[in-house]
């Protein structure tokens, strides 16, 4: 017989599985490859940021530059098709979230979450993945982002 070995959960698994009531259900479905759906508002909100604008205020499409533009931000970001990045920014975020250039989703919404070993180039994954737990996204730096985005766009929606 051949024995089971669990994969290690690691600390930001751990802390991200937190956010819904059954914690080992996202451990099942991240160990089984698939995405996690789990609840947001609680230990972090998210702005959902259009594409065009992350890849405008990066100046290319590529990954390399859209990540150096999305490290500043200061946390981790998931892209989800069909093109969209998500800041994780902390929990409250959505509340007071002003930038027309994004939506904010807070309590009772749910977010889904790939593995942190899902970095890409398609499907859903980490733009820039969790490097710690509760290493979240700067709102600021997030509507910074965007701003700059528009503007690159030349100021149009």
């Amino acid at each position: 017989m051949t024995a089971f070995h669990q994969p290690t959960i690691t600390p930001v698994e751990r802390w991200l599985a937190k956010s819904i009531k059954d914690p080992e259900s996202a451990f099942r479905d991240w160990r089984d490859g698939r995405p996690a759906v789990l609840g947001v508002g609680i230990l972090f909100d998210a702005v959902k940021m259009p594409q065009r604008l992350v890849h405008a205020a990066a100046g290319a499409p590529e990954q390399s530059a859209v990540a150096a533009a999305l490290a500043p931000l200061g946390g981790p970001v998931i892209w989800s098709p069909p093109g969209w990045y998500l800041a994780l920014v902390p929990a409250g975020a959505a509340e007071t979230w002003d930038s027309p250039h994004a939506s904010a989703l807070g309590h009772s919404t749910y977010l889904t979450v790939p593995r942190l070993d899902r970095t890409g180039p398609s499907g859903i994954h980490w733009a820039a993945p969790p490097k710690h737990a509760r290493t979240l996204c700067s709102p600021t730096a997030v509507a910074q982002l965007l701003h700059v985005g528009h503007e690159r766009q030349g100021g149009t929606r």
